[in-house]
């Protein structure tokens, strides 16, 4: 259990255009026209079912296609090694969709929104898996009672990053035992490109009779007790080269020596699959805690893996991917300009091997999914509104929240944490592990990659106050996700729940937010996770319900 927490806290996870609140009746009728379209699209492809297409207008269904499934170079895990995780350690994958890792399955591609897949020449030539900005962008909300699902675009997921990645990583650990082993060699065996039964396949009977020999276990003993971590005879980070033959015992049943070598091809594999994330063979003693569903430490994460600076611990939600065509900074803190330079780190975070200062990416992947999610809009409220409470709050609005959250997206909007009261520490990283982030991007080498001109990241030491519009879909609040509902945020912060729970999908439409229910209980006085902070908490209840159903139509 505490190699679990100790890994999934070394994982991590990062990741537009602007929507006017109002529509003519043409553009109304283009669009429900455009959602009759994705409607019959949806019945070829599931995963675009519940989409407003007013969140992607004009756009191919490719685009849509290539959003939720296409690769960023961060294919970490070969499909045939995770399905022998998933069926060896079930403790580790609890759920065959990996439905408990807040992902939304997606039967007809058979992996989840946000996964991608393609051969990788470091993980053998074998067709392989990562996550791209869907994973952490793309969520389903459920109204309560009775109603359609919605899903929505570039929003906060559910997904627990560091949970998923860091039960992979846990299990290329366990496979290091001998026993767990044998019993993972049978499972890859049987484990066939797209999970078909590979039970009668020449290569899996070969594999099943060498397992069962008497000599196997012994075997297997000496393979792990010489390589345990299959790092040997390689520098730290670096990649062994290895093809799909080194991983299939299939040669003459009976063979020791076959069977020693297959061994240590996989735990070489394994290695590969570490060095990809950046993880070491040797893990520390002391790390961050687990942020939970729909949240991670990015920067921290991203400057111990690829600067050796490690920082205190600030976790932070996953940010959103829309409306952001007037914005040049981009993040909660507003440190990062260039789009394309945001999606490299989180590639390179999430899988993309960094060898010196050789990126292992298909930078025409990664310029894509960036140009793709340049171009969501927000989502419009898709239950009923109050019109006279939104009436009514509109001039609360004006008075109360359109100074700091309407006008230019100029840096007027950042706010130090002392001035908002918020925690502070998601905004203290440094302008030395900005400038670290900017050497990485400068020296970074990918063919079809030109280095910015300019640097693109900085510390500023402060919130940015980003602009409102569906705000609606952004539960839970703050940077850090650490308050559940819109009626909690403008009420004062001695009356927000100082515990509560998350992975709920339900939507309390009356509050503006998720349900308190879930795996994950998110503890408010932990370092990080205050919820104190914000402006409007004087309101009467009243003008809080009428500012909520304004907020609706934004």
């Amino acid at each position: 259990m505490k190699m679990r927490r100790n890994v999934a806290s070394l994982v991590t996870v990062l990741v537009l255009f602007s929507l006017a609140s109002c529509t003519t009746s043409r553009e109304m009728a283009d669009s429900k026209g455009a959602q009759s379209d994705l409607e019959k699209a949806a019945k070829v492809n599931p995963a675009m079912a519940g989409i407003d297409l007013a969140q992607v207008p004009g756009w191919p269904h490719d685009d849509i296609s290539f959003f939720l499934h296409g690769s960023m170079s961060a294919e970490f895990v070969p499909e045939r090694v995770l399905r022998a995780f998933m069926r060896t350690y079930p403790d580790l994958f609890p759920q065959s969709d990996l439905s408990n890792f807040g992902l939304l399955p997606d039967p007809a591609f058979g992996w989840p929104i946000g996964f991608s897949r393609r051969p990788v020449a470091h993980l053998g030539g074998l067709s392989s898996v990562g996550v791209n900005c869907a994973a952490c962008h793309v969520s389903d909300v459920l109204p309560a009672g009775t109603g359609k699902v919605v899903r929505v675009l570039g929003m906060t997921s559910h997904f627990d990053a560091e949970a998923f990645f860091g039960a992979v990583t846990v299990a290329t650990f366990r496979t290091a035992d001998p026993i767990s082993m044998r019993r993972y060699l049978g499972a890859y065996a049987t484990a066939g490109p797209a999970g078909v039964d590979m039970s009668q396949n020449f290569t899996t009977i070969e594999v099943q009779r060498g397992i069962e020999m008497g000599q196997e276990l012994e075997s297997i003993r000496e393979a792990v007790a010489d390589d345990p971590f299959g790092s040997k005879g390689i520098a730290p980070g670096a990649l062994h080269p290895i093809s799909l033959v080194d991983l299939d015992f299939q040669k003459v049943p009976g063979r020791i020596e076959d069977l020693k070598a297959t061994v240590t091809a996989h735990l070489r594999l394994f290695h590969n699959m570490r060095a990809a994330l950046h993880i070491p063979d040797k893990l520390p003693e002391t790390v961050p805690p687990a942020s939970g569903p729909g949240r991670n430490d990015a920067f921290g994460l991203l400057a111990l893996a690829l600067l050796g600076q490690p920082q205190p611990y600030a976790p932070v939600k996953y940010g959103l991917v829309w409306n952001l065509e007037k914005r040049p900074w981009v993040h909660w803190d507003g440190n990062t300009r260039t789009p394309i330079a945001r999606n490299l780190l989180a590639a390179l975070g999430l899988g993309g091997p960094l060898i010196g200062k050789q990126g292992l990416l298909v930078f025409a992947d990664v310029d894509r999914q960036t140009q793709i999610s340049e171009r969501i809009r927000s989502p419009r409220y898709p239950f009923a509104i109050d019109q006279a409470a939104a009436g009514r709050g509109a001039p609360t609005y004006q008075a109360r929240c359109a100074s700091c959250h309407d006008g230019p997206e100029s840096d007027a909007r950042l706010h130090t944490a002392a001035e908002v009261g918020t925690d502070p520490r998601r905004a203290g990283l440094s302008q030395l592990q900005a400038d670290g982030f900017n050497k990485v991007l400068a020296e970074l080498e990918s063919p079809g990659y030109r280095p910015p001109s300019s640097p693109g990241i900085r510390g500023t030491g402060k919130y940015w106050a980003a602009g409102l519009a569906g705000v609606w879909a952004r539960s839970p609040y703050l940077h850090n996700g650490s308050v559940r509902t819109m009626q909690e945020l403008l009420s004062p912060p001695s009356a927000r729940a100082k515990s509560f729970r998350r992975g709920s999908r339900v939507y309390d439409a009356e509050r503006l937010g998720y349900l308190d229910e879930g795996p994950y209980v998110l503890d408010t006085t932990s370092p990080g996770n205050s919820n104190g902070g914000h402006y409007g908490t004087d309101l009467s209840a009243q003008q809080q319900r009428d500012l909520i159903e304004f907020l609706k139509t934004l």
